[in-house]
């Protein structure tokens, strides 16, 4: 009788625990991955403040912001999520199209020689600051992204681009989680343009474990650039241009800035991005935003050194 009496005990704990790995772990860690999708998407919120301060406002040249890169686990019984921090100082192959480089036009300048998995931002005016002749900037932009490769919650993926914060779900739902400060503005007849140029710089890292890490920005220089129309050019054209690896955020971002603007369909050249989001190949696809009649233009053009771990520049 003891021993039946000990066999019958043993089932009904295994039972109780069989209930509790199937239903209890699953809540559990649902709740800890979902506090752990929610506090990466605050960091990159964060940091995304903080560099924005530094270029606009002037705020202290170096600020720090925690990521937290793994999530809580259950003792003894499932591991912590970890997800993995890489900043990548994007490089374009082969360069920019400028004058003097071999297959270069007036039509082209600003634009990579070779698109494939170049991750950049090119913005030009027909009329420069002051006046001046046709401008044109382009650069890659350098990326921070996190991946956070959830088990009991949406896997989620985060990004950090042309100053902009992008989120992309498991299943590839992208969205811009938030968004550049882009804005097109006509009023009474006038078209203004206010956007920011923001570079990355720093050394490629990789971080994988638990715990948090601190990523450090480093404002490396800051300019604004303006353009106004003249009395013998009024207007003039502005040329907004991304390569991404994640055009479906992009587009959807830059079509709701159109639709919000006040400009006549008329004025503007933009062709939204109907094609698959996935994009497990990671080439790069470009949008282009061509906005003509502009009477004003505003940039902000920074570059940024990051830096993952202790902080120094």
């Amino acid at each position: 009788m003891a021993v039946i009496g000990t066999l019958l005990a043993l089932l009904v704990f295994f039972a109780l625990f069989g209930l509790f790995l199937t239903q209890y772990v699953p809540v559990w860690m649902g709740e800890n991955e979902a506090a752990f999708t929610t506090a990466a998407g605050g960091s990159f919120a964060s940091l995304k403040a903080d560099i924005d301060t530094q270029y606009v406002l002037g705020a202290p040249p170096t600020l720090g912001t925690p990521f937290t890169i793994s999530s809580e686990n259950i003792p003894l019984i499932a591991q912590p999520t970890q997800g993995s921090l890489v900043f990548v100082p994007q490089t374009c192959p082969r360069g920019f199209y400028a004058p003097g480089v071999s297959g270069a036009t007036s039509a082209n300048y600003g634009q990579p020689v070779n698109t494939s998995y170049c991750v950049f931002e090119n913005q030009s005016l027909s009329l420069g600051p002051g006046g001046s002749a046709p401008y044109y900037l382009s650069v890659p932009t350098g990326i921070l992204s996190m991946e956070l490769p959830n088990r009991y919650y949406p896997s989620q993926f985060y990004q950090l681009e042309a100053d902009g914060v992008l989120q992309v779900q498991s299943g590839g739902l992208q969205l811009m989680a938030y968004s550049p400060p882009f804005n097109i503005t006509s009023l009474s007849g006038n078209t203004s343009v206010s956007s920011s140029f923001l570079q990355l710089y720093g050394n490629a890292t990789t971080i994988v474990g638990q715990g948090s890490q601190d990523v450090y920005s480093h404002l490396r220089f800051t300019q604004h650039l303006s353009s106004a129309g003249t009395t013998s050019t009024p207007t003039f054209h502005y040329r907004f241009e991304i390569g991404t690896q994640y055009p479906c955020a992009w587009s959807n971002f830059l079509q709701h800035q159109l639709n919000v603007s006040g400009v006549s369909s008329t004025q503007y050249t933009f062709t939204p991005y109907s094609g698959a989001c996935n994009n497990p190949t990671g080439a790069t696809t470009v949008l282009t935003v061509v906005l003509n009649s502009v009477n004003y233009a505003s940039i902000y053009y920074a570059g940024v050194i990051l830096s993952v771990g202790i902080g120094g520049a």
